[in-house]
């Protein structure tokens, strides 16, 4: 099947979209026909993160919708069980969860002193959590994946794409769901949600989910094996109220409690550590919104929405990884703690036509104002021997933009999207060593698109994008330039904005009875004045700095799809594959010996990705899924080249239905690979005088467990 066969290799755009018009024409000849059955249309995924709501086949650009069905079949039970079922996007842990997402090959990796500028963000019931993850996917409404700038919609955090998550809405009729899960390594998950009506007009919902577990580490030195456990609460609730047709208002509530151990790194390279002083990662966050739709204008609907979100964090790590008396007279015993604290305010107001608002009689309109107050705070207290070091920081950060947009009918089939926002930030910047500093900075971003539509069930469109993401200051390499050996950090004070160009092809098609649902886009980005991160280990020993630096220009391009295909009424084929390559721009690293980075894949870019998953119904009752998820190696950093290996990860889901209960049986990894999530190089262990290699973090290992779940 042609949509189906892979290319060897990944090419720039105009070869690139010459060498798929065949899988792209035969998307639209196999959407086309199907669609000629006389059945009646299926059910449409709906994206909710736009400004209108409308099918996924029918917006322009690369966007994966994750229903909770999708989430199950490879028993997600988290952020990074969901993840690695899509195209072109990888992910890089922070402690015991990944916590940071790439698309596309862009997106950061790591926070230590300095304040990241997501490229890629997260938004949960509209509420921004870009930097601090998500800690649970239970229950999920659905997860939406823009891949590529979605400036114009989001902002400075989707310069590479955005997460969108929504939580359960408020059901006026009783909803309930409630699963029990026990699994190896001392794991157990309780989750429930539950939606009822309080009246004729107020409706609620509630979600809660309780993870523990052991974790996959053991400590032979503390001779334990939870010292990178998890252990998580998370609530999120909804209240609605519909004061009449034309208005209705939401209170939106979450609370995050996560109490996660970090002790991942061995330097025996390995899952065995040997830390006497294991870290943590702690979380405490709660938000609330309040958003209010009226549609009661004539020819204009009115949405806006109130949010607020305070988080604390205390994140923390053994860094010599070893315990006193390792290697007496090479050994050293460090230990470093973050203590974060964030408080931010936004507001977005929106207008949105309907029909009888459209200009002209064929052009529908978006107007909006968004605005961001964040404050955030630092204290790194570090231990380097018996010195104590502290470093204190704050940023201020505002926020203010306009945005639009307009789609015009230029006929029964064609279709002109054009949209903008221009945004200002200013940045106040004070830290312990007496530095000040303030940044104003004016980005624009936008999108152009052309859409065909060839029938009711296919879509061609070219699109063009333009995202940005803010710049910033280099705290730890300010905090540490006057340390024997870091003065050349002084010239690494600050950084500047990145911006991101998008040239895009793409085709969307789908079959009324079902049978076939496809997405095929081809890209190629131009990143400018891009960010990279880069280290400073002058004598190749334990002390190093880290800094954002700005590499000139980078280029990434490839090929993205995503196949449903049902072969027989009870087995359904999934199929989703990206093809990537990237590029670094002029760059040479700051570390010695120094290194010419020029050309070389970026850092957490895969060149191929994919997902081969298929549904098998048994019987009635009894159900068979399985998937293998798999990636390419690639470069763990930008400041140096060391490399994963690839990976194939294969999960299976055995379930029986019976009546309002079902019973899983479930296996994750299922061969026992291991999968790295994050890597550094350089000389960490005094056993052999601080010889540089590459030391890798795993994900998880063999995992199965049974779920029994209850809905009503």
């Amino acid at each position: 099947m042609v949509l189906l066969t892979p290319f060897a290799r990944v090419i720039p755009l105009p070869e690139t979209i010459m060498r798929c018009r065949y899988s792209v024409v035969a998307a639209c000849i196999l959407a086309s026909f199907a669609a000629t059955a006389e059945q009646e249309p299926i059910e449409r995924l709906e994206v909710q993160g736009d400004f209108r709501r409308l099918s996924v086949q029918n917006i322009a650009g690369s966007i994966a919708v994750v229903s909770e069905q999708d989430m199950q079949r490879s028993s997600a039970q988290h952020l990074d069980d969901v993840l690695n079922q899509l195209a072109n996007v990888n992910f890089a842990a922070g402690a015991s969860r990944g916590r940071f997402v790439q698309m596309r090959g862009i997106g950061e990796r790591s926070e230590f002193i300095d304040v990241i500028n997501p490229s890629v963000g997260v938004l949960i019931d509209g509420i921004d959590y870009s930097g601090l993850g998500i800690s649970s996917i239970a229950h999920a409404e659905q997860l939406e994946v823009f891949r590529g700038p979605e400036a114009t919609r989001f902002g400075t955090n989707a310069m590479a794409g955005m997460l969108n998550l929504s939580s359960k809405q408020p059901d006026f009729r009783r909803d309930g769901a409630f699963s029990a899960t026990l699994a190896n390594y001392n794991s157990w998950q309780l989750s429930g949600m539950f939606s009822d009506a309080i009246s004729e007009q107020v409706a609620f919902s509630l979600t809660v989910d309780k993870q523990v577990s052991d974790g996959f580490i053991e400590n032979a030195f503390l001779e334990r094996k939870d010292t990178n456990d998890i252990d998580e609460l998370t609530t999120r609730a909804r209240l609605l109220y519909r004061h009449s047709d034309d208005l209705a208002l939401q209170l939106i509530a979450h609370h995050i409690d996560q109490n996660n151990g970090y002790d991942a790194f061995s330097l025996d390279r390995n899952r065995t550590t040997l830390s006497d002083e294991p870290g943590q990662d702690k979380l405490n966050s709660k938000a609330l919104a309040l958003r209010s739709d009226y549609s009661a204008l004539s020819g204009i609907d009115m949405m806006l929405q109130l949010s607020w979100l305070s988080a604390d964090s205390d994140y923390s790590f053994d860094e010599d990884w070893s315990f006193v008396g390792i290697s007496p007279g090479w050994e050293y015993s460090y230990f470093d703690r973050y203590l974060r604290s964030r408080e931010q305010w936004t507001v977005d107001y929106r207008l949105v036509s309907d029909e009888q608002g459209r200009i002209f009689g064929n052009t529908d309109w978006v107007l909006g104002f968004y605005g961001s107050s964040r404050d955030l705070d630092l204290q790194r207290l570090r231990r380097a021997g018996s010195e104590f070091r502290e470093f204190d920081s704050s940023l201020q950060r505002d926020n203010l933009a306009v945005y639009g947009e307009t789609s015009s009918a230029l006929s029964e089939q064609w279709t002109l999207v054009v949209g903008g926002r221009v945004e200002r930030y200013k940045d106040d910047y004070r830290d312990s060593g007496d530095l000040s500093l303030q940044e104003r900075h004016t980005m624009w971003g936008g999108k152009l698109s052309l859409n065909y539509q060839a029938s009711e069930q296919a879509m061609i469109y070219t699109l063009l994008s333009r995202g940005y993401k803010v710049g910033g200051v280099n705290g730890e390499a300010l905090s540490r330039a006057g340390d024997d050996g870091f003065s050349a950090l002084l010239q690494q004070a600050t950084f500047e904005p990145e911006t991101l160009v998008n040239a895009e092809f793409g085709v969307k098609g789908a079959a009324l009875d079902g049978s076939l649902v496809t997405r095929v886009a081809a890209f190629h980005m131009w990143r400018h004045d891009m960010q990279v991160k880069g280290w400073l280990n002058p004598d190749l020993g334990p002390e190093f700095a880290g800094f954002i630096d700005n590499a000139g220009r980078g280029r990434n391009y490839g090929i993205e799809m995503e196949n449903r295909i049902v072969l027989h009424p009870s087995f359904i084929l999934h199929v989703n594959a990206g093809l990537l390559k990237s590029k670094l721009g002029p760059y040479v690293t700051g570390n010695e010996p120094q290194i010419d980075m020029t050309g070389r894949d970026q850092a957490h870019a895969p060149r191929f990705t994919y997902q081969l998953a298929g549904d098998w119904y048994l019987t009635e009752q009894l159900m068979l899924q399985g998937s293998v998820q798999g990636k390419s190696r690639f470069y763990y950093s930008d400041g140096h080249n060391a490399r994963s290996s690839g990976s194939e990860v294969v999960n299976l889901r055995l379930s029986y239905q019976l009546e309002q209960w079902q019973l899983a049986l479930w296996v994750r990894n299922a061969l026992d690979q291991d999968t790295a999530v994050r890597g550094f190089y350089f000389g960490n262990d005094p056993r052999d005088e601080y010889v540089p290699h590459t030391y890798e973090q795993w994900a998880e290992p063999r995992r199965f467990g049974v779920t029994a779940s209850y809905q009503f």
